[in-house]
């Protein structure tokens, strides 16, 4: 009779051991990298606030390095002060704690100012490894909140020299420890391939599952209305969801996966800026794509350079801003639809039946990257009548490469190339060294083996 006492005392022991344990670890972890040492500064108080207000659960850690540079907001009222240095915040129902650095970034300390420079990767990466050290959780988000370009994001000009974090600089210096679930870039024109390919998941490397981003220019997040669906209590919503049947309804965070948190993500995205053009990316997919593509590039270097430059020429376009001229935008965003891109390739009835065939595989493959798009075609953007949901959204960097302008020197490919490269572009104040133009190079023969040779065999004459 007393070993079954103490069998029911070791069960239930367990059991208030196992529920005490799902009610204390955090299911997620959200690291906001604030930088706003540019113009960016006037709306970063706009996310802060939202999240304060929105954070009414438990279950989920929200984390922020954030910087501020004098001449653009004079907040001192949301987080107490209207400093212009860079400080390390916790955020909690209603409320907000300065936190210090401790071991992993001491530099940060309550009672004194330190200038970071969130240009620089290294900082990145020591944030995440203190968000992963410190709140440990089941699941991380990183969201970079500032400028971006296509190809570099976050400057920061207040170091002497402006900085920038580069796309592929995240591959290089973040390693496989600072990989997150979900990867929300909360700044303009991230959503290419090629950026995407830099951190498709592995097991060796910085890598990501789940990816945000737009293809133009674009706003920030309502952090409040996100927050405040992350509830442990899954009430359904009122508002209908514009991108699966039924309503809207809240997560819990403590059982919420990263498929169903980036899923809610986009849905309040799409809420709050209907007229922009945003996307959500299963990234497992993006390393099929680099496959398919390069073997349709191998398959077009057969074909008469005439057609595809056409084709080129043709294809839906995504540019920053609609008020600059449109050479400069040709020059400073050689962005295209790859799927607009691929399809017209499907369609031409002067190429080969097989590229044609292979250019349909690239369609079907960027519809799996996809999970969800949409285009609002309004404000700076350029209208689009023909852009599908779910398929048309992320783009790949195809310039006009013959052309020439009085505005640079060569041509729009030889001015690409100073910074989209599988070689290094740090002397060119970019960084180059893109996996995408490396990986499937070989410069040993003379064939065409992956995109980016492609682009170089169409480019020259």
């Amino acid at each position: 009779m007393k070993n079954i006492y103490k069998l029911l005392l070791a069960v239930l022991i367990i059991l208030l051991t196992t529920t005490m344990h799902s009610q204390t670890d955090n299911g997620w972890t959200i690291m906001y990298y604030g930088a706003g040492s540019n113009s960016s500064e006037l709306d970063l108080f706009n996310d802060i606030n939202g999240m304060i207000k929105g954070k009414q659960s438990k279950g989920y850690e929200a984390i922020t390095l954030i910087d501020r540079i004098e001449g653009f907001s004079n907040d001192a009222k949301t987080l107490g002060e209207n400093f212009t240095d860079t400080k390390l915040y916790k955020f909690d129902t209603g409320s907000y704690k300065e936190l210090s650095g401790r071991d992993i970034l001491p530099e940060f300390k309550k009672e004194t100012s330190y200038e970071a420079n969130m240009g620089d990767a290294y900082l990145l990466k020591r944030f995440i490894k203190y968000c992963k050290t410190y709140y440990p959780a089941k699941h991380y988000m990183l969201i970079l909140r500032s400028h971006g370009d296509g190809w570099s994001m976050c400057p920061d000009d207040e170091s002497g020299t402006e900085d920038f974090l580069y796309s592929t600089e995240l591959s290089d210096v973040l390693s496989v420890d600072e990989s997150v679930d979900i990867l929300g870039l909360d700044v303009c024109s991230m959503a290419g391939l090629e950026n995407f390919y830099e951190w498709r998941p592995n097991k060796t490397s910085f890598s990501v599952d789940y990816i945000l981003a737009s293809a133009p220019v674009s706003e920030a997040w309502d952090y409040n209305n996100i927050f405040t669906r992350l509830q442990t209590d899954e009430k359904i919503s009122k508002e209908k969801s514009y991108f699966e049947e039924g309503k809207e309804k809240n997560l819990d965070p403590f059982k919420m996966t990263p498929n169903q948190f980036s899923k809610l993500l986009i849905e309040e995205i799409y809420d709050s800026q209907k007229w922009s053009s945003w996307g959500l990316f299963d990234n497992s997919k993006i390393a099929d794509v680099k496959l398919k593509i390069d073997e349709l590039a191998r398959l077009l270097s057969e074909e008469k350079k005439v057609n595809i430059y056409s084709i080129i020429e043709k294809t839906t376009g995504y540019y920053h801003e609609k008020k600059e001229g449109k050479v400069i935008q040709e020059i400073a965003f050689p962005y295209i639809d790859a799927y607009d891109f691929s399809q017209k390739i499907s369609n031409h009835q002067e190429l080969d039946q097989k590229t044609r065939t292979k250019a349909k595989e690239v369609c079907e493959i960027i519809g799996q990257l996809i999970v969800y798009s949409y285009f609002g075609g309004k404000g700076p953007l350029p209208k689009k009548d023909n852009f599908e949901e779910g398929k048309n959204g992320v783009y790949l960097i195809a310039p006009l490469g013959n052309k020439t302008d009085a505005l640079i020197e060569g041509t729009f490919w030889e001015y690409a190339k100073a910074w989209y490269s599988p070689y290094d572009r740090k002397d060119n104040q970019a960084h180059g060294l893109y996996d995408w133009c490396s990986d499937g190079l070989d410069t040993e023969n003379e064939n065409v083996d992956n995109f980016y040779e492609y682009l170089d065999f169409l480019f020259t004459k």
